[in-house]
């Protein structure tokens, strides 16, 4: 088995997508709007599957041998 590629640049997105749900903590220690508190959820799911999307994108490169 090959060396396992770099991950490095998800770290940035993946502190983007830390400081996002530190927010809804945040939010719903607040009590904030429901929908709002949904919205912020929505958007970090969507940014967590585009980290799993490129990850998995180098899986296939680097890791999977034919």
């Amino acid at each position: 088995m090959g060396k396992n590629p770099s991950h490095e640049d998800n770290l940035v997105a993946l502190r983007r997508i830390e400081g996002q749900v530190r927010g809804v903590q945040g939010m719903i220690e607040d009590r904030k709007y429901c929908i709002d508190i949904l919205n912020q959820i929505h958007a970090i799911k969507g940014a967590l599957g585009r980290v799993e999307e490129k990850i998995l994108k180098k899986h296939f490169q680097h890791c999977v041998t034919e």
